[in-house]
């Protein structure tokens, strides 16, 4: 059986390729993503449902050109998976380009995501997307 961290990493390589349905599946139904405190970031805020949160990530789409997710390690114990990463970006409506690091802290029961806590540099993200200078 693949551990959870080996499943993560399946996931992020399917996102990178677009496959949002295989990145999910070893999400649970009621995943629950705790986002940048920001909602007018990305992903910011609470997005409740394996749908939802898909549909979220299907939208990066429409405030990016360009969007990569590049993990670079992670740290897999007891049912918790900590993913440290980066991003890469190009905002539309801005033309900036931005690189900023995160960290997701996710959590499984019985081999399912169920809650992941993803934190990001928000400084970088607004500046790009035109909320900071």
């Amino acid at each position: 059986m693949a551990s959870n961290a080996d499943n993560l990493k399946r996931g992020f390589e399917a996102f990178g390729q677009g496959d949002l349905d295989a990145a999910s599946e070893t999400w649970a139904d009621d995943l629950r993503w705790d986002g940048t405190n920001d909602e007018r970031m990305p992903l910011g805020g609470r997005i409740e449902g394996k749908d939802a949160i898909k549909q979220a990530l299907a939208g990066l789409g429409e405030i990016f050109e360009t969007f990569s997710v590049t993990p670079d390690e992670f740290h897999d114990s007891d049912g918790t998976v900590i993913v440290l990463g980066h991003s890469e970006a190009k905002a539309k409506e801005t033309g900036k380009e931005i690189q900023w690091p995160w960290v997701q802290v996710w959590r499984f029961t019985d081999g399912k995501a169920t809650e992941v806590l993803a934190l990001a540099d928000t400084f970088e993200l607004a500046k790009a997307l035109g909320y900071a200078e």
